[in-house]
């Protein structure tokens, strides 16, 4: 709900609480998660304006109705390093390459 509220995606959140994607769908459908993961994922959602209710209804609401989500937080690095390179992604073998169309039987 607290996500929802914000009207944020779930890789908007999983990258403001780094943790992945299928960690927040996992815990959205209440499945067993770690504490601390579930601790840094709330912080977010406190920081954006999200108040959690435990009264006798518990729920979220907005402290600030216009709250903006989050912007993901920069990745840390050692004092003075500068950050590494992006590598290409891997292609598998053949990858560009145009199909042959399929042989129907009986054909020669």
């Amino acid at each position: 709900m607290a996500r929802a509220a914000l009207k944020m995606s779930v890789r908007d959140l999983a990258a403001a609480a780094q943790v992945s994607p299928n960690t927040i769908t996992r815990i959205e459908a209440d499945l067993p998660s770690n504490p601390s993961t579930l601790g840094a994922i709330r912080r977010v959602l406190e920081a954006a304006g999200v108040e959690f209710t435990n009264g006798d209804r518990p729920g979220v609401r907005l402290r600030n109705p216009a709250a903006a989500p989050v912007a993901p937080p920069a990745r840390m690095s050692a004092p003075g390093a500068e950050p590494s390179p992006r590598k290409k992604p891997a292609t598998k073998a053949g990858a560009g390459k145009p199909r042959r169309p399929a042989r129907r039987k009986g054909a020669e």
